[in-house]
């Protein structure tokens, strides 16, 4: 049996609805996600609605849907999606319970990378960021990436040598439609991805309008400073 990895004396670097997400104490490359304990799968379900009942409740676990994801992602693409999305590098288990370990991104000087959310609350809508996202939007389109929503905090702005700055997608990738058409479609799975990258575009210029207004950003989708 594998080494039990011990996570309950850490912090948490990341916390999402239903998963934290931890260094890996061994490996600094690495991340682990493992499920909040105070989350209930069924409750999760119902409260999708009819929808949600349309599935099995296994399929609300975040961890197995990731590692299927991913490894069908990095799978079908190929290498060069390492620079956008992590990779799945296999189960664990910890003192929380299983989790996932995957590619923990971090900037070129050793830093984990910064949420989009805070690197735009900080910095704006800077060149470097215009930049990143133009490459992004490119990749994307073109390879066709399935995802949700692209949120701000699902986002991470990584600082690469020299200044530039490149987006990875850290949570919220696949198609979580009922009947997802654009599987079938090359053309129709590049219309919809191209359109959550406008959205994306568009929650970025939202966030840069309140920081203009002094408004606030709440606290979700910053980093948690660690021990």
């Amino acid at each position: 049996m594998a080494d039990l990895i011990r996570l309950s004396t850490a912090t948490p670097f990341a916390r999402g609805g239903n998963r934290l997400v931890y260094v890996h104490p061994a490996r600094p490359e690495v991340c682990i996600k493992v499920p909040r304990t105070d989350v209930d799968l069924a409750v999760k379900r119902r409260r999708k609605g009819f929808k949600g009942r349309l599935k099995p409740a296994a399929t609300f676990d975040d961890n197995r849907a990731e590692a299927r994801t991913l490894t069908g992602l990095h799978g079908r693409i190929g290498g060069s999606l390492a620079a956008f999305v992590p990779r799945f590098l296999g189960w664990v288990e910890t003192d929380l319970g299983r989790g996932v370990a995957l590619d923990l991104i971090r900037d070129d000087d050793g830093a984990i990378a910064t949420p989009l959310k805070q690197y735009v609350w900080e910095r704006g809508f800077d060149e470097c960021l215009e930049a990143a996202l133009g490459e992004f939007t490119a990749y994307w389109v073109r390879e066709r990436v399935p995802s949700r929503e692209l949120l701000l905090h699902n986002v991470v702005a990584r600082r690469l040598a020299g200044g530039a700055v490149r987006l990875v997608v850290i949570d919220g990738l696949g198609n979580a439609d009922l009947l997802p058409l654009s599987r079938w479609s090359r053309v129709l799975a590049r219309r919809k991805s191209a359109r959550k990258a406008a959205r994306l575009r568009a929650r970025i210029e939202d966030l840069v309008r309140t920081r203009a207004e002094g408004g606030d950003p709440g606290e979700h989708g910053f980093l948690r400073p660690l021990d």
